[in-house]
């Protein structure tokens, strides 16, 4: 459920030649924030199908989707939200953040189901994460601010996962977080040009981890025209902007929450938004 208003920024900027999944779409490039998606801790719909695109009868998804638990509750009896208006829920999660153990992921296996957890991670560590966890491998699904809030599959420990690079994610003490190297230089690449190279073009290095700090819209918009829009893709060389008319993502700006930009990576059909670093 969305505002007239909200609907009314939406259309504007709903990509002419969407390439990915709306869901994708509207978590990166819709413009949407600070607003987020609501997901309910036990979903009210469930997956039926077994011969979609994505969903196919025996495969590991379609095995994971059947797995899941689908509400009981009668329809529209959500009971009291106002717990997860701005303010309030805000100072729940700090207050709940605040009581939780710090751990690492080599720690999820003695954990006490009566305790509360938080679990820093980068992304290159989620999938493996995840995997313990069983949730979703592919990329941090219900994220707030760079927090995920799940439970442990046999304890039923609830445990707080946060992104250490995440600038938003405030449930950290500071001495977990992480940030940009002070001497980052942010430039695009030419054509099909690496970041390792162009970084070594400017005299100064590319270190993966950087890559992450621009690897999002916002960044690319500062950088690049991005005519079609911003969307999410798969690749090691993303961020980056399609330049290729070919393509069907031409004129787009892609970012990714499931790949892991590599400095080495390049493609033929784009220039990539790389951060060098001294």
């Amino acid at each position: 459920m969305i505002q007239n208003s909200t609907w009314s920024h939406l259309r504007q900027v709903w990509p002419r030649f969407p390439s990915t999944g709306w869901d994708h779409w509207l978590r990166h490039g819709s413009g949407l924030r600070p607003r987020e998606c609501i997901v309910p801790e036990v979903s009210r719909t469930h997956h039926f199908d077994t011969s979609g695109t994505n969903v196919k009868a025996g495969s590991e998804l379609a095995k994971k989707l059947e797995r899941m638990a689908t509400s009981r509750l009668p329809p529209k009896q959500l009971g009291d939200l106002s717990y997860l208006l701005h303010d309030d829920y805000e100072a729940k999660l700090m207050e709940l953040a605040r009581g939780a153990k710090l751990i690492s992921g080599s720690q999820l296996g003695g954990l006490k189901g009566n305790e509360v957890y938080l679990l820093p991670y980068i992304r290159s560590e989620y999938s493996t994460l995840a995997k313990q966890l069983q949730i979703s491998v592919a990329q941090p699904r219900t994220a707030h601010r760079g927090v995920i809030i799940t439970r442990h599959p046999t304890s039923l420990a609830l445990i707080i996962l946060a992104d250490r690079m995440n600038s938003q994610a405030t449930v950290l003490p500071e001495s977990e977080r992480r940030h940009p190297d002070p001497g980052q230089r942010v430039q695009k690449a030419q054509a099909g040009e690496s970041c390792d190279k162009l970084c070594q073009r400017l005299g100064m290095r590319c270190m993966d981890a950087e890559l992450e700090y621009v690897n999002n819209c916002a960044a690319m918009l500062r950088e690049f025209p991005c005519e079609e829009g911003c969307g999410h893709q798969v690749g090691k060389e993303i961020p980056c902007y399609v330049h290729d008319p070919s393509r069907d993502t031409a004129k787009q700006c892609l970012v990714t929450d499931d790949a892991v930009p590599s400095c080495a990576a390049s493609h033929p059909a784009t220039m990539r938004l790389c951060a060098c670093v001294p």
